[in-house]
């Protein structure tokens, strides 16, 4: 045997080990790619009814003008897109296909942009991904544009599998799980259309994912200060996992000081406040901090004074309450607004058992998990978070707006890693992982025919 041929083999073999390490994560961004690519170009006819148009605004106008101005009028780029690909299910709003002129009245909020609250960040992803995609593909603009959400979807999926792996959860539920996310209704809706939800669950896991490394002493909790600088740029929903975190941290640190106390942790090493809080809470501080900075920015870059009333204010009241805290474990992975549009059940009912299974998984770990000190923790905060964020968003925005609406359940999103995990710990059953795969696939054939519905019907 040569020097190369030697060298050659000891390659192959570090790739077969790193495979052989890494052969979940491989699986789920393949099928990811490949499923949410197939739905992409299937329903490439049409635009999206959550926000999209608003979105496709942004997109269009980012390099030009940087952000998109409070009072600003909608452009004739996304009025074309609108009159030729039409919106689901309102059609093409009154413009008309080969005219460059947009007929603001049919247009949402009579022409007016809601973008101004959204910085920029997210849509210079949209245009630094789908740009090239454009131009190597010959795919057009706002195809190549919503490609970019399978990247945004590979890279949830890479931060998700160690998220589970490293929480002791098996190689074959992590798939299972995994498949089911790409999957599900929120999956589809928002990695195959633009969407400013694209960002949430990666944030979600990532956050998460550093505050039980923190925990176990693997890694500083100065980490978490770049994700709490970033993840509000990309969206203000993905303050909900700091919740999320800050709920893990102080249970994790009574239960220390309990088993301290009862002599059952005498020998664990005691956390300084100065390297483990300090830095959470530097971290959460900056996160809000981020927010109320670029919500004070946005009346400065206004261009008149217009504020966009939507026409969707709703009383917040307890029932609302309740109805927000009983939608934060299923809805977030199940929002699907087809189901609102369809004459059939069917959109609505073959959700349902993933719902089920969601709130089975969260609740039932609270219920019948023995308590311990990895486990424990992560279950209790994750069931109190997905039970009261929504309701906690509900009322955060009516103190600082005095206004509300009825916040979709999608808004829960950045938890749904959390409820992932949970579900990891739940689902040891080898015929319930059976079934749960063959869920899957069932429902990702329905998000096909789903898809092939739209493309065609709108």
């Amino acid at each position: 045997m040569t020097t190369g041929q030697g060298q050659e083999l000891r390659s192959i073999s570090a790739v077969r080990r790193w495979a052989g390490r890494h052969w979940v994560s491989i699986v789920l961004v393949l099928v990811g790619l490949v499923y949410g690519g197939a739905v992409t170009v299937l329903h490439e006819d049409t635009v999206s009814p959550i926000d999209e148009v608003v979105y496709l605004d942004y997109a269009f106008k980012v390099w030009e003008q940087g952000v998109v101005h409070e009072g600003e009028k909608f452009g004739d780029d996304v009025a074309h897109v609108v009159a030729c690909e039409n919106v689901i299910p309102f059609g093409d709003l009154g413009q008309k296909c080969g005219s460059d002129k947009v007929h603001l009245a049919g247009m949402p909020n009579h022409g007016y942009t809601t973008g101004a609250g959204y910085t920029p960040v997210y849509f210079w992803s949209v245009r630094i991904i789908g740009d090239p995609i454009h131009a190597v593909t010959g795919l057009s603009e706002v195809t190549s544009w919503r490609i970019s959400g399978l990247v945004w979807l590979a890279g949830t999926l890479l931060v998700l599998v160690p998220l589970l792996r490293r929480a002791g959860v098996s190689a074959v539920v992590t798939l299972t799980l995994g498949l089911l996310f790409i999957a599900s209704p929120y999956s589809w809706w928002t990695y195959t259309y633009l969407s400013t939800d694209a960002s949430v669950v990666l944030f979600g896991a990532a956050i998460l994912l550093v505050a039980m490394e923190v925990v176990r002493g693997r890694r500083s909790a100065w980490w978490l200060l770049p994700l709490a600088a970033l993840a509000p740029i990309f969206k203000i929903t993905n303050l909900l996992v700091f919740g999320l975190v800050l709920l893990y941290l102080a249970i994790d640190a009574v239960a220390r000081l309990r088993r301290r106390r009862e002599g059952e942790g005498a020998s664990a090493p005691t956390r300084s406040a100065r390297t483990f809080w300090l830095p959470v809470i530097v971290a959460v501080v900056v996160a809000g901090a981020v927010q109320v900075a670029w919500m004070r920015v946005i009346p400065l870059l206004s261009v008149s004074d217009v504020v966009v009333d939507q026409g969707v204010a709703t009383p917040l009241t307890a029932t609302e309450l309740v109805r927000l805290m009983l939608s934060g474990i299923g809805g977030p992975i199940t929002h699907n607004p087809f189901a609102g549009f369809s004459s059939s059940p069917l959109p609505a009912q073959i959700v349902t058992p993933l719902s089920w299974l969601m709130i089975a998984a969260v609740i039932g770990a609270m219920m019948v998990l023995p308590w311990d000190s990895d486990h424990g923790p992560v279950v209790w905060a994750t069931g109190v978070a997905s039970l009261t964020a929504l309701p906690a968003l509900g009322i955060m925005m009516w103190g600082l707006t005095h206004s509300y609406f009825d916040l979709p359940a999608r808004y829960g999103a950045g938890l749904i890693p959390a409820m992932l995990l949970v579900a990891g710990f739940m689902l040891r059953n080898r015929t319930a992982v059976a079934a749960a795969l063959v869920y899957a696939g069932v429902l990702m054939v329905f998000g096909i025919g789903l898809a092939v519905h739209v493309g065609a019907a709108y």
